[in-house]
C-alpha cells in the first residue's frame, strides 16, 4: 500500500461515477479506491472553485503525503486560461503536488472518443457509423452531451457515466483530453512526493 493519498476533486457526481469504473483499471499498485484514493464530487463549477483553496489548506495538514487531482470541464472556456485560473486558485504557497486536467469540452466528449463503448450502452445511436466522420475525428471539438442527445432520446448523464466506462478501451480513445488524463495520472502517481 502506498504511503501517499490521492484526493480527486471533481465538479459533479457524473465524473465521480465515471472515475469509479476507470480508476481500478489504471491506478498503480498501492492505490485503492476508498482506502487511499478518494473522489470528492462537488455541485458544479462554482462549488468546486470555492472548495479548492479550503480543501487544499486542510489537506496540507494530513499526516500522510497527499497528491491532488482536479478535473474540471472546459465547456466554452479557453482551456489555457481555465487551467491558469485553477492553478491560481490553488495558491502559490500550496505545498501539495497538484495535477489539473481539463475535460474538453465535457465528460461526454470522452464517450465520443470511444464510439464502440457508446453504442454498447446506447445501441440506438448506431454511433460506430460515425467513426469515419470528420466531425468525430477529434471529439474534443464538439459539445459531447449535445451530440449524444441528438443520437439518442434515452441518453442520461448519470446512467451513461456509470455504464459507458465499463466498455471503454482505455488505450484507444480519440479524445486527447481523456488521453492526457490517463497518461498524466499514471505519471503523477509514479513520481514520489517529498
Amino acid at each position: 500500500m502506498s504511503n501517499n493519498v490521492l484526493e480527486i476533486l471533481t465538479e459533479e457526481p457524473s465524473m465521480e461515477n465515471f472515475l469509479k469504473v476507470i480508476l481500478p483499471k489504471i491506478l498503480p499498485n498501492g492505490y485503492v479506491l476508498g482506502v487511499n484514493c478518494f473522489i470528492r464530487p462537488h455541485e458544479g463549477k462554482s462549488n468546486l472553485r470555492k472548495s479548492i483553496p479550503i480543501k487544499l489548506k486542510a489537506l496540507a495538514y494530513y499526516k500522510q503525503k497527499v497528491k491532488v487531482l482536479i478535473i474540471h470541464d472546459q465547456d466554452s472556456n479557453d482551456c489555457l486560461k481555465l487551467k491558469m485560473d485553477l492553478i491560481n486558485l490553488c495558491g502559490k504557497d500550496c505545498p501539495l503536488p497538484i495535477l489539473i486536467r481539463i475535460a474538453c469540452k465535457e465528460l461526454e466528449n470522452w464517450y465520443l472518443g470511444d464510439l464502440n463503448a457508446l453504442e454498447s450502452v446506447y445501441p440506438e445511436t448506431k454511433a460506430t457509423k460515425y467513426s469515419g466522420s470528420s466531425k468525430f475525428r477529434n471529439p474534443d471539438k464538439v459539445f459531447g452531451s449535445f451530440e449524444i442527445e441528438k443520437m439518442s432520446k434515452n441518453f442520461s448523464k448519470s446512467y451513461a457515466s456509470r455504464e459507458i466506462p465499463k466498455y471503454m478501451d482505455l488505450s484507444n480513445n480519440k479524445s486527447q483530453s481523456f488521453n492526457h488524463l490517463i497518461k498524466g495520472l499514471k505519471s503523477f502517481l509514479a513520481t514520489s512526493s517529498n
